[in-house]
């Protein structure tokens, strides 16, 4: 599963060049895949001209849906991360959940994951 913050940085000129030679190869190797909140948060942002480059590249991975349980799952990840005074966006949060219900990877740039796994997805794989 490729983040929004993996993206990004793979569209960026400046990009961080590593981050970019993984995206890449993910996406050579067809096994891209990215959630809806993520379409959201893409296209928000996206100016009239960069669309049909953010539907190019799209087009080489496979969106996954967000079920009903996803979010439940997710709305009690909340609650035992705000016991530990912890906050993290919750599009992150129900990102980390259907990639952990999955047994999938992550390739995301963004501390948030990392916290994630630390304090409530032991078992959430990142890249």
């Amino acid at each position: 599963m490729i983040n929004t913050s993996a993206w990004i940085e793979f569209l960026r000129r400046a990009g961080d060049p590593k981050l970019k030679a993984q995206v890449g190869d993910i996406l050579a190797s067809g096994r891209a895949a990215y959630t809806c909140p993520f379409r959201l948060e893409r296209y928000a942002g996206a100016r009239k001209a960069e669309r049909r480059t953010r539907d190019e590249a799209l087009s080489f991975a496979r969106r996954v849906e967000v079920t009903p349980e996803h979010w439940d799952a997710a709305a009690g990840y909340v609650s035992r991360l705000r016991a530990k005074s912890i906050t993290v966006p919750a599009s992150d949060l129900l990102v980390a959940t259907v990639v952990a219900e999955m047994g999938a990877a992550l390739v995301a740039h963004d501390e948030h994951f990392g916290m994630i796994r630390a304090n409530v997805l032991p078992e959430l794989k990142l890249v």
